[in-house]
């Protein structure tokens, strides 16, 4: 996955499946470095909320 700086809070999703919020990294899409994002049910979880 490639993410570039502004990107946090963005979703993160494969398809139509939303696997969670980005949250930062290092690098960019042109030199690589790594992404982390934080998983849908986690941030869920976190506030007591649910969907659907």
């Amino acid at each position: 996955m490639c993410a570039e700086p502004g990107d946090s809070g963005g979703a993160l999703f494969s398809g139509d499946t939303a696997l969670g919020l980005t949250s930062g990294g290092s690098g960019d899409c042109s030199s690589g470095g790594e992404t982390f994002f934080q998983p849908v049910q986690a941030a869920l979880d976190a506030y007591g909320a649910s969907i659907g």
